[in-house]
């Protein structure tokens, strides 16, 4: 797996945690290895993508992190991204 940035290892901290409160392993899909698009982020150590949780929704991983994450349901997998708006 690649290597992410502080502020990613912190958010990527925060979804384990979550799932761990709530009785899921948490898979990490992808950091730097395989393929995503031109910019993407995760290039750039500021993205993850990971297994959805059986037992809640995208949008509760959308409040554990904060607004400065984009966090996105891509079907067999969700990815998140440090992303402020400032």
């Amino acid at each position: 797996m690649g290597t992410l940035t502080p502020i990613a290892r912190k958010g990527l901290g925060r979804v384990a945690r979550f799932y761990f409160e709530h009785g899921e392993e948490l898979y990490i899909t992808s950091i730097m290895e395989g393929t995503h698009s031109a910019g993407s982020l995760h290039y750039a150590g500021m993205a993850f993508d990971f297994q959805k949780g059986e037992c809640f929704s995208i949008q509760a991983i959308r409040l554990v992190l904060g607004s400065d994450w984009d966090v996105v349901d891509e079907g067999n997998h969700c990815h998140a991204e440090y992303d402020p708006k400032r």
